[in-house]
């Protein structure tokens, strides 16, 4: 059964910050770009009142704010995007194949239990998934909005090496396959994976600009 292998081997997991990828360079073009791309994301949901505002980075329902919405085809195939304010909670409505078939609010008192949750949660578009199943083309649209996504976000590191191949969904550096990489100032990782010994860290100044890549391991 294959899943992708972009945490742990196992169900991929997603963030998209609200200002764009985690891993964004926080130019505006980027962040025009993954709006774009969160913008393809919800636009399956148009039809049933839920939209997204690419000016406000945000969700809205008929017209209001979204605080909070979710979209389960499974256990391993969902969406969340929690924020800190918002009028209403929403989720997305499937049927027993797991076709969309709607969108609709909370109950008031749904919306009041999950308030304290809100406080500590990350607001961020999270996905994820498993791409060994596919409901009506769902994940293989995802997958591939995935993996155009990473390969965005990892442009940044390529002047150091480091470079994301889609075909594989692993990262390389300076062509040897790596097993682990992290950018604390990010709290982002890639791996383990036990097929390489070469591990990378992110360096960065303190400002948190990118400065270069701490490598360990043999690297040919």
């Amino acid at each position: 059964m294959k899943k992708s292998t972009a945490v742990i081997m196992g169900v991929m997991v997603l963030i998209l910050a609200a200002a764009g990828l985690l891993l964004s360079t926080g130019h505006a073009s980027s962040n025009r770009q993954k709006r774009e791309e969160i913008a393809a994301i919800f636009e399956v949901y148009q039809q049933y009142g839920l939209t997204y505002n690419k000016k406000d980075d945000r969700l809205y329902y008929n017209n209001e704010l979204v605080r909070y919405f979710e979209d389960i085809v499974n256990e391993d195939n969902y969406k969340e995007w929690p924020h800190k304010d918002g009028n209403v909670d929403v989720y997305a409505v499937r049927n027993e194949s797991g076709k969309l078939v709607g969108v609709e609010p909370f109950d008031q008192q749904a919306f009041a239990d999950r308030t304290p949750l809100m406080k500590d949660s990350i607001y961020e578009l999270q996905i994820t998934q498993n791409i060994s199943n596919s409901v009506d083309g769902y994940t293989k649209d995802i997958e591939e909005q995935v993996k155009n996504s990473i390969e965005s976000a990892y442009e940044i590191y390529q002047p150091y090496g480091l470079t994301y191949d889609r075909d594989s969904d692993r990262l390389y550096y300076e062509g040897e396959l790596v097993g682990y990489f992290e950018d604390k100032e990010l709290a982002h990782t890639f791996g383990p994976f036990d097929d390489s010994e070469i591990i990378i860290y992110a360096l960065r100044d303190k400002q948190g600009k990118l400065e270069g890549l701490d490598v360990e391991g043999d690297v040919n």
